[in-house]
């Protein structure tokens, strides 16, 4: 998408202004560059180079008498021809993988810590989705009796969601009866969808069908929702960020993450008009005046979905100001990402 290239010497320049207010927060003048950099170069040959970023839209000046800060346009040419990725380190990797390892065996629960820890690795919001798929599967049913002619069947999806359903017996079953229905029909209809569950019906005997259809019944409500509960935090870290310390910002930024909208705060979604979602490994990053919601167009959104078994998927996201470190964000959402994908592959496979 860079229309324009710039000289290696300009790009050098771009690069350090963005580094510096990444940094500081404070817009950056030629002098600076001149002195902390050692620059084998004038300042009026910087102040010259500086007002050339200026005029193709890559820098801006807030005021007159002050230096220059970046532009979105600036930021898009980082990200795609300037920025080196930095690699997660060793330690940190160790410490991460042994929270996984404490943590229950739930989704929801992976979710919540995936986005507790990037928010706290990079001071700023996150914002993860349980895995889940859009046609699930079971994994496994239970039936229970709750008095001789009500029964509870609880069938559990691959993605780990619970759904369960009160149903009427035609005729006084014990608990052993049930036990083994329960187990007869694990085993033929685990990992299939509703419809293949279905096909499955008609083989079964008249004690068996019931629960059958009932499952399925069960799964189908569970079809076709893409909306999942995402686990936010990390939102004080960013509102406490030189950019958001205006009240009116707040109040939109909060507005904009209230559960009714986090999914357009956060848009990586399935759907024809709307944006793709990120392919496994795929890094999305959307820039100030980018992304479609005014509120957010202060930040920036770095996002990356992740694929499991059975067709599990979550998406992970990373939100700050602008004028965020875009190198560590992108390279801890990719590990979180691969993290993910394995955890699911060795527990949910």
């Amino acid at each position: 998408m860079r229309e324009t290239m710039l000289t290696e010497r300009r790009q050098q320049l771009l690069q350090y202004i963005i580094d510096e207010y990444v940094g500081t927060a404070q817009p950056v003048g030629s002098g600076a560059l001149v002195e902390k950099y050692h620059l084998p170069l004038s300042s009026a040959t910087i102040r010259s180079e500086m007002a050339k970023l200026e005029e193709e839209g890559f820098i801006g000046q807030p005021h007159t008498s002050a230096g220059r800060v970046p532009t979105v346009r600036g930021y898009r040419y980082y990200v795609e021809a300037l920025m080196q990725e930095h690699i997660v380190p060793d330690d940190l990797k160790q410490t991460i993988r042994h929270q996984f390892h404490q943590a229950a065996l739930e989704l929801e629960e992976w979710a919540r810590l995936a986005a507790a820890v990037m928010a706290s690795s990079l001071h700023n919001a996150a914002v993860v989705t349980t895995p889940h798929s859009l046609q699930p599967r079971l994994r496994l049913m239970e039936i229970v009796g709750v008095h001789d002619s009500l029964a509870l069947l609880v069938v559990v999806l691959q993605e780990a969601r619970v759904l369960q359903q009160t149903l009427t017996l035609e005729r006084p079953l014990s608990q052993e009866e049930l036990t083994s229905i329960a187990r007869k029909l694990n085993d033929l209809l685990a990992a299939k969808s509703a419809a293949e569950i279905r096909r499955a019906g008609p083989k079964l005997d008249e004690v068996e069908a019931p629960f059958v259809d009932a499952a399925a019944d069960l799964i189908e409500s569970a079809e076709g929702h893409d909306t999942e509960p995402s686990y936010l935090e990390g939102l004080r870290d960013l509102l406490s960020q030189p950019e958001f310390t205006d009240g009116g910002r707040q109040l939109e930024i909060l507005e904009a993450f209230d559960d009714r909208h986090i999914s357009q705060a956060i848009p990586i979604r399935d759907g024809e008009d709307r944006p793709e979602r990120a392919r496994p490994g795929e890094v999305t990053i959307l820039i100030g005046d980018e992304h479609p919601v005014d509120a957010m167009r202060i930040c920036s959104v770095i996002s990356t979905s992740y694929v499991g078994p059975s067709g599990l998927h979550g998406t992970l996201s990373v939100v700050g100001p602008t004028r965020m470190h875009y190198p560590r964000a992108v390279s801890m959402v990719r590990y979180m990402s691969a993290l993910m994908e394995e955890l699911l592959g060795v527990y949910f496979a």
